[in-house]
């Protein structure tokens, strides 16, 4: 099997699954006032001590969530709820994750002033239409950090300080899940209030994530529970925190490797494939993802065909991939509808060897020849 959907999941690293078994035996609540319940809660602040240290953040504004949705969701209807006296303008941008996307038009017809900003040609961000929609009561602004489509690195600082000079209490929050533990991700250099990140994106479970508050005031969105502060209640998941603070410690942070891993197969699907689009910019990619438009060709039938050879990719977000709907973040980049319609996903883990790039390229090559052969 040659695995190439890691921005959809990563498979679970033996350091996590270790984690997860230790909180199996140490299973007491972590809200219980017992002995079994202060070693369960005594482990979740040691894996809390290891994703504050990888954000340099103090660990008592890490909330922890069911996954990189939930996360979304309570930063963006958290902020707007407490803030919403200020003002009610909001922004993100057009290649947002559909968790921030939808939850942003859920704001829209709660009555928010909601302004979506477009991308550039090469997919990040266009910073002057941000700066455009930006007024002295704009509350929150949601840009992410890397696009989990495309990998391209987005201009978050350049985005925060210019909402800043203009709305200095606005919460800027980022959507970190494609890029934490791969590239660094420090939310007071990134300007950054609130940020958001998930353990299976970096080879921990499913099922578990985070929210750094920064100490913003937000209204929570689940009530019944001290857990938390109250801000994030119900009894916490002992197994995916573990697995997660695992997983972040293990991490190998080889920004440079991954690099090269996605350069390899950019320049072998270049010289192999006639016909290709390589989307997004190359200069601010993270590495972690290639997106490639192979012309002539419809993504869901390479996809399938190279499952034939144990050889696996994706057409997109795996959170939207089963919609009959063109790739909203290539639309917004202005990638016509057949460079759309044959996008390919492929991305990288630290465990990718280059062998495993080489027969995929070649695998790739071959299928796309056919399928072109058979749709003329």
């Amino acid at each position: 099997m040659i695995y190439l959907d890691n921005a959809a999941t990563t498979k679970p690293r033996k350091e996590a699954v270790d984690a997860a078994i230790i909180a199996a035996e140490e299973f007491g609540n972590p809200s219980s006032l017992h002995g079994l319940g202060l070693r369960a809660e005594k482990l979740i602040n040691e894996a809390k001590d290891s994703i504050a240290k990888e954000l340099n953040v103090e660990k008592k504004h890490i909330y922890f969530t069911s996954g990189g949705t939930e996360a979304n969701n309570l930063a963006i209807f958290g902020a707007a709820e407490a803030m919403q006296r200020a003002g009610k303008r909001v922004i993100t941008s057009r290649i947002e994750h559909p968790s921030v996307l939808e939850a942003f038009g859920r704001l829209s017809e709660l009555g928010y002033d909601v302004v979506f900003a477009d991308a550039e040609r090469d997919g990040r961000i266009s910073v002057d239409s941000v700066k455009s929609a930006i007024t002295p009561d704009t509350i929150l602004v949601s840009v992410m950090h890397v696009n989990n489509e495309t990998g391209v690195i987005q201009p978050v600082k350049e985005i925060a300080d210019a909402v800043k000079a203009v709305a200095p209490k606005c919460i800027i929050h980022s959507d970190c899940v494609q890029s934490f533990c791969k590239i660094p991700v420090v939310p007071s250099r990134m300007g950054a209030d609130m940020v958001t990140i998930s353990a299976h994106k970096i080879h921990g479970y499913k099922g578990c994530g985070a929210l750094y508050t920064g100490g913003k005031r937000l209204k929570p969105q689940i009530y019944g529970g001290e857990q938390q502060d109250e801000l994030r209640p119900g009894t916490e998941n002992t197994a995916g925190i573990l697995a997660f603070g695992a997983a972040c410690r293990a991490a190998a942070r080889d920004t440079d490797g991954m690099r090269k891993k996605r350069e390899l197969m950019r320049s072998e699907l270049l010289r192999l494939v006639p016909d290709i689009i390589i989307n997004g910019s190359d200069e601010y990619n993270s590495g972690t993802v290639l997106n490639v438009s192979f012309l002539g060709i419809k993504a869901e039938i390479l996809l399938h065909s190279l499952e034939r050879h144990e050889i696996y990719v994706s057409t997109g977000s795996a959170c939207s991939s089963h919609k009959p709907q063109p790739s909203h973040v290539l639309t917004a980049m202005g990638a016509d509808a057949k460079a759309v319609a044959g996008a390919v996903r492929i991305s990288f883990a630290e465990t990718t060897t280059e062998d495993e790039i080489m027969e995929a390229a070649g695998k790739i090559a071959a299928e796309v020849k056919t399928i072109r052969r058979y749709m003329r």
